[in-house]
């Protein structure tokens, strides 16, 4: 296992046995992976970073006109979204906006929790890349299947939600991380069911991955995380189990939203100073680290 690991002070790989090695300056914002050992990385709010098989990073700064809090590699190229809650395409450098996505219908009515504005809070694609879709905090799930040309609304765009994520090998199963519990969808993200919560200590989730046969989400009482926890909900069960086995009662503070991923039935969240990991999709935990300096975000990659 080999883990990617975004903080305030840069981006750094953290091998199996616990080695932290620096391997990008700036404040990281949000990482993404991009296929077994490539990553994409955005720094400082006005650059981005990819990483290729072989481990070199190519930086380049953006013009995207406000800073950038998600990244989602499409092909060669990456979907950025924006704190102004806009989309951008980038290749090599050059970014060009979406502007099919500034007129998704309901944009009049998004609103700001916790920031000055709307923004883009997470981004997905389906495994064949049939859709797209974009978590807005606060804005529901916009979506988009001609490749972001145009893009339609689909949850209520007042729920909260923190991050959406498509299953990385069935077409049609997206889930969402959300402030009312676990969105689920069956059909590629263009409807949407009840919130499920049953089993949880606390309804409001801020991050999603999909580990071996279960999903994995972690939960808190609220947007501060006074008591955060992951759980994990095996294929076909209906409730949630709570995450115990080489963790603490509570974790140091709520996995955030990009700070849990997931390759295989290899997990990795972070939290804090921290980052803890699983080999087993959740079962089981241990610390993989600790002194790291905030932990913004994570991504697995298989050594070289």
């Amino acid at each position: 296992m080999r883990v990617l690991v975004g903080t305030e002070q840069g981006v750094v790989a953290v091998s199996d046995d616990g080695t932290v090695r620096a391997e990008l300056d700036g404040t990281a914002r949000a990482l993404s992976t991009d296929g077994p050992r490539g990553c994409w990385a955005a720094l400082d709010g006005d650059s981005l970073a990819r990483r290729d098989p072989e481990g070199r990073w190519t930086r380049w700064r953006l013009d995207v006109e406000a800073p950038i809090t998600a990244v989602l590699p499409i092909g060669g190229a990456a979907l950025v979204g924006t704190a102004a809650g806009r989309l951008w395409s980038v290749t090599a450098g050059d970014a060009a906006p979406f502007t099919g996505f500034d007129r998704v219908a309901g944009r009049g009515d998004w609103h700001a929790v916790g920031s000055r504005a709307p923004y883009v809070r997470s981004l997905s694609a389906t495994v064949d890349d049939g859709a797209w879709l974009a978590s807005v905090h606060v804005g529901g799930i916009p979506r988009s299947t001609d490749g972001g040309a145009s893009w339609d609304p689909t949850v209520d765009g007042d729920v909260d939600v923190h991050q959406v994520r498509a299953h990385p090998l069935e077409s049609a199963t997206v889930m969402a991380a959300a402030a009312v519990g676990l969105l689920e969808s069956h059909d590629g993200g263009a409807t949407w069911s009840s919130p499920s919560t049953h089993g949880l200590h606390a309804t409001y989730l801020r991050a999603v991955a999909f580990a071996g046969g279960a999903v994995l989400v972690s939960a808190s009482d609220g947007p501060r995380g006074h008591r955060a926890a992951l759980y994990r909900r095996p294929h076909g069960a209906s409730a949630f189990e709570r995450c115990q086995v080489g963790l603490p009662e509570w974790l140091p503070g709520i996995v955030d939203t990009g700070a849990l991923d997931a390759r295989g039935s290899d997990v990795a969240a972070g939290t804090g100073e921290s980052l803890f990991a699983s080999e087993d999709s959740g079962e089981s935990w241990r610390i993989l680290a600790s002194g790291l300096p905030s932990v913004r975000g994570v991504a697995l990659v298989e050594p070289r």
